[in-house]
This record gives structure tokens, sequence and C-alpha cells, in this order.
């Protein structure tokens, strides 16, 4: 079977690169659309005496709570890293975080870690300074870069490593 490219370039001309997980969004196309599909059923397979004693505000609040479900995982599932020269715009469901390269101490995905991680500087805090990680290090989330994505993620971990590299050696 042939792998496709880790990458897929950002039509903005740039050195930018896009990862996204590919498994969890198939895993949650299936799991909204069960969501959808269980609910109908369920509801058709009441007797019609008992569907017709719900009052309109409670089948909106079925349906709210149904597209709540449903936003939540699509929401996970719409998860990206978005990397170019002056750092990376991660998205982890509904958030947005913008991290710039100089923040950026190291990329790194473990094995039996669920995603990968970007451990940070603190803020304010240039490159130049020695920095050694420890238990109170922040991280960020990259959720777009799923573990049981295999070779894929190992891939972009290694292209976000590059990009880092090349970004703060022009810069320095």
């Amino acid at each position: 079977m042939p792998t496709e490219p880790p990458t897929s370039p950002v039509p903005s001309g740039t050195d930018a690169v896009v990862f996204t997980p590919k498994r969890l969004r198939v895993v949650a196309g299936l799991i909204a659309a069960a969501l959808v599909a269980l609910t109908f059923y369920g509801w058709f397979a009441l007797p019609r005496e008992i569907r017709v004693l719900f009052t309109v505000f409670q089948l909106l609040t079925l349906l709210a709570v149904l597209a709540a479900l449903v936003l939540v995982v699509v929401g996970v599932a719409a998860s990206s890293v978005r990397a170019d020269a002056a750092g990376m715009r991660v998205r982890n469901g509904l958030r947005v975080h913008h991290v710039p390269w100089t923040r950026v101490h190291r990329v790194i995905m473990r094995p039996g870690d669920p995603w990968a991680f970007a451990l940070l500087r603190p803020e304010g805090d240039d490159s130049d300074t020695p920095f050694t990680p420890d238990l109170d290090t922040q991280k960020r989330h990259l959720v777009g870069i799923q573990a049981h994505d295999g070779a894929y993620a190992e891939q972009a971990v290694a292209e976000l490593r590059r990009l880092r590299q090349t970004s703060l050696r022009r810069a320095g």
C-alpha cells in the first residue's frame, strides 16, 4: 500500500506544512454518524403514543444535546498543526494556539504518548539562555499528530523538528 507524504503544502507559497490526524477523522466520522443514526432509531423505536407526549421544548433539548455531542467529536477531529518559518499554529479541538519557534524547546512523541507534544520555554525567555525541562515545563499538546497514525506521525514530528532547527538557524 503506498504511503502518502506526511505534509501538505499550504498554497501561500511559504515553506509551511499542515498535519492532521488520519485515523481520528475516520473514527470521528463514524461516531458522529452512529450518534445521529442511533438517536433517530431510538426515536422511531418508541411507540407513537409515547412520542406524542414529548413537547417541542423537550425535542429541541434532545436535538441540542445530540448537536453538542457531534460538535465535540467533530471538533476534536478537526485538530491540526500548521508550521512555517515563524512557528506553529496548533488547533486542538476548538482552541487555536500560536507558538513561535523561539518558545519551542523540543518537539517529542515518546512510545506510549497518544500524540506529540511541544515542550515550551517560559514566556519572555530567549532561546540563548540554557533551559532544562522539568516536571513544571509547559507543554502544548499537538493533537493533530496522533501516535496511532504510525509512520505519518513520526515523519510529522521529524518535519517539525527540522523546521524548528532551520528557523532558529536563520534567526541566529
